[in-house]
């Protein structure tokens, strides 16, 4: 097989690459399929995204950009559902994925997420060609502590990840530290486990260089107050209760503002209630921003503005906006798991935390804002890291373990 000009399936089941991240259920997972998507189809593959229609309104088919089009299959109801919610229409959605590759066959699947893996594997055995697997996130079982993953939203996920650890031709990871997730966890097999870094746009996320920023940091000169940013999913995986209890130890009038950046999945709005309750409880509405969803344009002009950003995720398999913070020249304070130990060089651009302990977290932010030239220090080393990594490369990476897939499967 020519690998030179593949035709690649992605298979997006839950959420689609069209999503703003940090709505609905969209997420890194949606930045990162994107973006190695499009730098698939610049460097001369042609690229299909096939994903669940959610609404009514989507057209069938929507060109992204030329080499890559994204297309909606009917697959249950035609809205939003949440995420335990899929496993009820991933036998349909492999139908529909089968049908949608008559007369339209590409070389191999790519599933995203363990709902895409179980609805392309039968479809992929049919057709004889090699399915490849991400999980962006892996299920820990039921009883154990959250430190140790996502929970499984729904009754089959523990077992259908485990299926697609051995019958996938290959599985992706995108860190080390999912890598020996997948092999222990999961029992997949190394020889069939190929760790591709990610990417990150170092021209969308670049260091504060505008009028604005200067004005900003002549404002903290004066006294005002420096800005620490979380950006996520508003879920108890993502741990931004904890950062709301240590900002709250902190003195009221030493008391950085804090801005946070996402919106609730579709069953948690629960969560995203009490961390309003929480900033209200200690008096911390006046410094507290809840922002929303942003686009990705918005999302780093927010990054860039800030002087630090934390990350308190109970589990990560990378943590991408850690690497978006580094390209922003903004130094991260990251809880020591997963993949966030690669996306963080301990006291080089940034520092790792472990353990909840909210004093823990709030003398760090404390004591790192208020080292000036350390800050500044950081910020520059993260900058040079993160320019290290490209989604060019990213999908470079990818073809080559697409190859190798392609290759043991004739």
């Amino acid at each position: 097989m020519n690998t030179a000009a593949l035709t690649i399936g992605f298979v997006m089941l839950h959420t689609s690459p069209l999503d703003i991240p940090g709505t609905k259920d969209a997420g890194g997972m949606n930045v990162v399929v994107r973006a190695q998507a499009e730098a698939l189809a610049r460097a001369g593959h042609d690229v299909r995204i096939y994903t669940r229609r959610s609404d009514e309104e989507s057209p069938a088919r929507v060109e992204v950009e030329p080499g890559l089009v994204v297309i909606h299959l009917d697959a249950g109801p035609a809205r939003l559902l949440a995420k335990g919610e899929h496993e009820a229409v991933m036998d349909d959605f492999g139908h529909r994925l089968d049908e949608a590759l008559e007369g339209d066959s590409v070389d191999l699947l790519h599933a995203e997420h363990w709902f895409s893996g179980i609805a392309a594997l039968s479809v992929a055995r049919g057709r004889g060609i090699p399915l490849v697997q991400s999980y962006h996130s892996i299920a820990a079982e039921p009883d154990s502590p959250l430190t140790d993953g996502e929970r499984p939203e729904s009754p089959g996920r523990l077992a259908g990840e485990k299926l697609l650890a051995h019958e996938a031709d290959l599985v992706i990871a995108v860190s080390e530290a999912e890598r020996q997730t997948v092999i222990e966890r999961l029992g997949g097999d190394p020889d069939r486990i190929r760790v591709v870094p990610l990417g990150v746009d170092t021209e969308l996320f670049h260091p504060c260089v505008t009028e604005e920023c200067a004005d900003q940091r002549d404002w903290i000169g004066r006294g005002g107050r420096p800005e620490v940013i979380m950006v996520g999913r508003l879920h108890p995986l993502k741990g931004f209760d904890l950062i709301i209890d240590a900002m709250a130890l902190l003195p009221a009038d030493a008391r950085p503002a804090l801005r946070v950046v996402g919106a609730p999945p579709p069953d948690g709005d629960a969560y995203a209630r009490g961390l309003h309750e929480a900033a209200a409880n200690a008096s911390m509405l006046g410094t507290t921003s809840f922002d929303g969803a942003l686009r990705r344009s918005e999302l780093a002009e927010r990054i860039r503005a800030a002087a630090l950003m934390v990350v308190p995720s109970h589990s990560e398999t990378f943590g991408l906006v850690a690497l978006e913070a580094a390209a922003s020249g903004v130094p991260v304070i990251a809880r020591a798991t997963g993949g966030l130990r690669e996306a963080v060089d301990d006291g080089v651009t940034g520092l790792l935390i472990s353990g909840d302990d909210p004093q823990v977290w709030a003398t760090a932010i404390a004591e790192l804002l208020a080292d000036t030239e350390r800050l500044e220090r950081m910020g520059r080393a993260s900058r040079e890291h993160a320019l290290e990594s490209s989604w060019a490369s990213s999908a470079d990476r990818l073809i080559e373990a697409y190859s190798v897939a392609c290759r043991n499967r004739k």
